[in-house]
């Protein structure tokens, strides 16, 4: 089976390429996710034409749906859909988070955090059980001092939010740098599982998993509110 990973949900994304469940390729998108809608289709075209594929050959396609960047989840989500309608594919969404998580091979237990701004964060706690990755707390929008008040003296926090949080984060134990960042081959290994489990999507509902608005609505809904 040749399975297609699509990760945008930040400045970073990638695409991968696994067959049989093997990981054959992956493909860095340019670091900023405005670009993306520009950058994602023909990264992923030279992803398939460098182990002779075409999209045609494609058997399923797993995309990253969030919490993350709005636009970026926006480019994936659609992208991803086309291309499995397209082609006639299953379509699988995969928890961003998870995928961070999936990364920590020395640990048991996580926090998966991401910079929501104007002082919140994305959170999410997760914990590997028999050997697979789960989600213990669905990853919520909440303010990094609640979030904090969550937390045992021992938790260990990764994400890409590391990044931005760090003076938030004093004190802290941090997962390791190099496995914060989600990247599209733990989405396309997630993806594979979830495709053997049956837990395939349908193409014309899946949606992100976005948590909050766009900046732009929540602007216009104050200017409304000012307004009035």
């Amino acid at each position: 089976m040749i399975s297609l990973g699509i990760e945008t949900s930040g400045r970073a994304g990638s695409v991968a390429l696994a067959v049989d469940g093997v990981l054959v390729g992956e493909r860095d998108l340019a670091a900023s996710g405005r670009r993306h809608a520009r950058t994602l289709v023909p990264e992923v075209r030279e992803l398939l034409a460098s182990q002779g594929l075409a999209a045609r050959d494609v058997n399923l396609v797993a995309v990253s749906i969030g919490p993350g960047s709005f636009t970026g989840l926006r480019v994936g989500v659609v992208c991803a859909k086309t291309l499995a309608y397209a082609v006639g594919c299953p379509i699988v969404g995969v928890d961003t988070f998870l995928a961070v998580a999936a990364a920590q091979s020395d640990l048991g237990r996580v926090w998966v955090i991401d910079d929501a701004l104007r002082g919140d964060v994305f959170a999410g706690e997760y914990a590997r059980v028999d050997g697979r990755w789960k989600c213990e707390q669905t990853p919520r929008l909440i303010p990094v001092s609640d979030w904090r008040a969550l937390l045992a003296a021992d938790a260990v926090v990764t994400g890409p939010g590391i990044a931005t949080l760090a003076a938030d984060l004093d004190g802290m134990i941090l997962g390791a740098a190099e496995f914060r960042i989600p990247h599209a081959r733990q989405v396309v290994a997630l993806g594979d599982m979830l495709a053997s489990e049956g837990r395939l999507d349908d193409p014309w509902t899946l949606s992100p998993f976005y948590m909050r608005r766009s900046a732009a609505e929540e602007k216009a809904d104050q200017a409304g509110a000012t307004a009035s």
